[in-house]
């Protein structure tokens, strides 16, 4: 989302720290090692995203981890236990509790449905 998007003006740091989360190198971290990565306090960062973007840090991060997973279902042979940990997931429950929220089926089914390689 660009900074003419936000809802309110932000600073630059919060827009190079926005942007970064789009890396998976950053988004599969855990939220609180991305969190101390901007070098803000959680209460701050938390107020701020929340402002900008009218989403939470983790909801944001989880939605950006479920696309991941879900182009990696679709391109890979890999378990679904090792995509959820490659997209930052630490719960495999977790992960299908999302999964199944944002897409509306559960991984192996997302994957029998939309699979280029199955």
């Amino acid at each position: 989302m660009p900074n003419n998007e936000f809802l309110i003006k932000t600073p630059l740091w919060f827009d190079e720290f926005y942007e970064s989360l789009t890396l998976r190198e950053v988004y599969s971290l855990k939220t609180s090692e991305i969190i101390n990565r901007s070098g803000k306090s959680r209460e701050h960062l938390s107020r701020l995203f929340k402002a900008a973007t009218g989403q939470t840090i983790g909801n944001y991060l989880n939605e950006l981890r479920i696309e991941h997973a879900a182009a990696m279902l679709t391109t890979t042979y890999l378990d679904i236990i090792n995509i959820a940990l490659e997209s930052g997931f630490e719960n495999l429950s977790t992960f299908y509790h999302l999964f199944k929220k944002k897409k509306g089926i559960s991984p192996n089914q997302y994957r029998k449905r939309y699979s280029f390689i199955y």
